[in-house]
């Protein structure tokens, strides 16, 4: 379904619904239940490479997530013997189950796109911090650099949250914007995620409003808006919009549009010549984890260049993110020396809620 700014339901009332609701977490290969009532993926047994000190960790771990929960958690558990059960949410499920959890944590490891929300938790006492993992030296100099102080979240992939994406059925590719200066000047119909339900749809605000300033990039939406911009609640529908023509242009995750593209849709791709908003993958511990012993081992098994190496092998578009570990292989098919725009997580942690608010209340207007 998609909506305009002014028909659809604020972003926080829609957090509101999901913490009610459950959010809905998605089964992925079993059918066992966390003890918050959503359904999981199981991964429970022990691997035949396990270690004898592993083998009697007691406490399953829960694993809550958008992307990659259901591929890494059965090959934790298979290389490790630790037991884990992976949680699929959408990245504002996800982190709207964690809020309504604060009084009894259900999860153990948090893993998604959106440094700055994750950044936020840490802040309020969520996570665990000062713990530095072993396998942090397999990460590349940028990787490092995006570590934060108190090692309250290790970065794992970055990728873009949105590059322009354009229906060559409406546009020729000199017609496409070129930038998001000219992305906001489009006169046509355009859309975008939601940046309360996508997770990556808040790194994508952020950096835009970090780039511009919180004033300057307010009246760069309002004006979008006023002509007509589109939000959808995640990429997907997004994505199908712009196949469709309901919308000649997208704010579109990477993944999103190169998977249109290489399926032959009537998409075509520009990043954007002062570079495409990053969107950082990071894992978080949580700080009233009953396991950290198997807490930990998740984030050193990604910080493995094996791992990242699986993930970035794999036939979707899942797989096209910039590796944060050194000797890994991206994609080929994909731009290769990317440009991110990514804000400071202490500058998107502190604008989260001012952000989505400001969002939310345009369709009181």
């Amino acid at each position: 379904m998609n909506f305009s700014w002014r028909k659809r339901l604020s972003g926080i009332s829609l957090l509101l619904v999901l913490i009610v609701a459950g959010c809905g977490g998605v089964n992925v290969t079993g059918s066992n239940t966390t003890p918050g009532g959503s359904e999981t993926s199981t991964t429970s047994s022990k691997g035949e490479n396990a270690s004898s000190s592993n083998e009697d960790t007691g406490e399953t771990i829960y694993l809550y997530g958008n992307d990659f929960v259901d591929i890494v958690a059965p090959e934790f558990a298979k290389q490790t013997g630790f037991k884990i059960e992976a949680v699929h949410y959408g990245g504002g499920e996800a982190l709207a189950k964690i809020e309504a959890e604060q009084g009894n944590p259900q999860w153990d490891v948090v893993m998604m796109d959106g440094h700055g929300s994750i950044r936020n938790l840490a802040d309020r006492g969520f996570l665990m911090t000062d713990w530095v993992p072993d396998n942090i030296g397999n990460l590349s100099d940028y990787g490092a650099s995006l570590i934060p102080e108190d090692h309250a979240y290790t970065p794992i992939t970055i990728h873009a949250s949105a590059v322009i994406a354009y229906n060559t059925n409406r546009l020729t590719k000199e017609q496409a914007p070129k930038s998001w200066d000219d992305f906001f000047k489009y006169d046509g119909n355009a859309g975008q995620a939601d940046p309360a339900v996508a997770a990556p749809a808040y790194p994508v605000v952020s950096s835009l409003f970090h780039h511009w300033g919180i004033s300057d990039a307010e009246q760069k939406y309002s004006q979008m808006m006023d002509k007509g911009l589109r939000v959808y609640p995640k990429n997907g529908p997004l994505g199908s919009a712009l196949v469709s023509g309901e919308i000649d242009i997208a704010a579109l995750q990477e993944s999103n549009a190169y998977d249109l593209k290489l399926s032959g849709e009537p998409v075509d791709i520009i990043w954007p010549e002062e570079g495409a908003p990053g969107s950082l993958r990071v894992a978080a511990i949580s700080k009233h984890t009953k396991n950290p012993a198997a807490a930990k081992a998740f984030i050193e098994f990604m910080l493995k260049p094996e791992t990242q190496q699986m993930l970035a092998s794999l036939a979707s578009s899942d797989s096209f993110f910039t590796p944060l570990v050194q000797g890994v292989v991206p994609r080929k098919d994909r731009e290769l020396n990317p440009t991110f725009m990514i804000p400071p997580a202490v500058w998107a942690a502190e604008h989260e809620v001012e952000i989505k608010t400001w969002f939310a209340d345009q369709n009181v207007k």
